[in-house]
């Protein structure tokens, strides 16, 4: 993950259209005081259209695991799905869960359509 290049605070809700097809925007919450800071992950073009209408976030949690979160734009926050990963390289590397989350959070919409 890269840090956007003017590291300004932004809308949590506007995900911004100037990324390239591999790349989604993902807000990282700082701690100790939550601030945010814009970040752009490459997860590749497959994952990146699926959440094209998506509020991706992260945080580093006390134990050094890391929160990766998922909704769509037009959901509430309550319906966001959380997963935890490993703070380093792996199968349960941050970028590898939130293509997981990434996948979860379409099957969900998909889900709720065929009901």
């Amino acid at each position: 993950m890269r840090i956007a290049k003017d590291g300004k605070p932004f809308d949590v809700d506007h995900i911004r259209d100037s990324l390239r097809k591999e790349e989604v925007e993902i807000i990282q919450f700082l701690r100790p005081n939550g601030r945010r800071r814009r970040m752009v992950a490459e997860i590749g073009e497959k994952h990146a259209a699926m959440a094209r209408d998506m509020i991706l976030s992260a945080e580093e949690l006390m134990d050094g695991t890391i929160a990766v979160c998922a909704r769509f734009q037009d959901e509430p926050p309550e319906l966001e799905r959380i997963e935890l990963a490993e703070n380093g390289p792996g199968p349960n590397s941050p970028v590898d869960m939130l293509k997981r989350v990434i996948e979860q959070k379409t099957e969900d919409r998909e889900d709720e359509k065929g009901r």
